[in-house]
């Protein structure tokens, strides 16, 4: 493994990663992209929320049987909080993340405090999962993407895992971690409403209303043996409680937070859209919901 040999030539300010920002309903968005999250600190705290409920859904951070690795990747790592946990857990590897924005890291480092700072052995890099990923051939153990549906089309999932495996050593693991929208209960009929019609924009913008239910089927369809899958229910079983007040707060967020589009996009006005919200959030504390999560790894050979 040529650890020197990982990182490509940086493509000069303004290539290969897209600059198209706006401001919309005081939230940064990224435009030109199907995505339908804003890129800002809020959401940024959002990411870090999800991150606690999906590693009390699988009891740790990962689901592939990994052993000592020597390099991790994290696709469009957000926060990077997951990356810092996995290199406090495997001091000895080298971990990278990168995504398309490093807003949301440099938020991260600002909730640590003054001094604050992630690992020694965490790197993190601007680039765009989208195109081709700025790493050699078989650079990392273990590959890893997860709740990456809102900004990938449907379309270019075999691409984005194709390029998970490329840089994965043989022998090494690939894992997608993902939500099913369609499988979210709940009796809030004001919840319901909008999050029909989150999955509708979705649907119209090329996405996957949550991949979970096609992760194993695209490592496969990648070459990947000895593909195996859990499939979690938020908001019930071990410590359910917990998981749902997570999973309420997470969903709320995702709501209020991609409400600025949804009203560009005339999915509701704004009065409406912002009472349905506040009528969700009064039904979702008093009857609660569940979303099945889904973990799926497989092994390069």
């Amino acid at each position: 493994m040529r650890f020197l040999g990982w990182f490509r030539r940086r493509a000069p300010e303004g290539q290969g990663t897209s600059r198209r920002w706006a401001w919309l309903g005081g939230r940064r968005v990224l435009v030109g992209t199907p995505y339908v999250m804003p890129k800002d600190k809020v959401e940024g705290d959002r990411l870090d929320l999800q991150h606690h409920l999906y590693r009390l859904l699988l009891g740790r951070n990962y689901f592939a049987r990994l052993r000592q690795p020597r390099a991790i990747l994290d696709v469009a790592c957000g926060t990077g909080i997951w990356c810092r946990e996995m290199a406090l857990e495997f001091p000895r590897a080298q971990v990278v993340g990168f995504d398309i924005d490093r807003t949301p890291l440099e938020a991260s480092l600002a909730r640590l405090g003054p001094g604050g700072q992630f690992p020694p052995n965490f790197k993190f890099l601007e680039a765009n999962a989208l195109e081709r990923f700025p790493f050699e051939d078989e650079s990392f153990d273990f590959t890893h993407a997860r709740a990456i549906s809102p900004f990938l089309p449907v379309a270019r999932w075999p691409d984005v895992v194709a390029e998970m495996v490329r840089v994965t050593c043989i022998g090494g693991y690939v894992e997608l971690v993902d939500f099913d929208m369609a499988g979210a209960v709940s009796t809030s009929q004001a919840f319901n409403t909008l999050w029909r019609a989150l999955q509708k924009m979705m649907e119209g913008r090329g996405l996957h209303t949550g991949a979970a239910p096609h992760l194993a089927e695209y490592l496969r369809r990648a070459g990947l043996a000895h593909v195996q899958e859990r499939r979690a229910i938020a908001g019930a079983g071990r410590q359910a409680s917990r998981q749902r007040r997570l999973l309420v707060t997470d969903l709320l967020s995702i709501l209020t937070n991609v409400q600025p589009v949804m009203v560009r996009m005339g999915v509701l006005p704004e009065a409406s859209y912002q009472e349905t919200l506040e009528r969700a959030r009064a039904e979702l504390l008093q009857v609660g919901i569940t979303q099945p999560v889904a973990f799926a790894f497989g092994q390069r050979l």
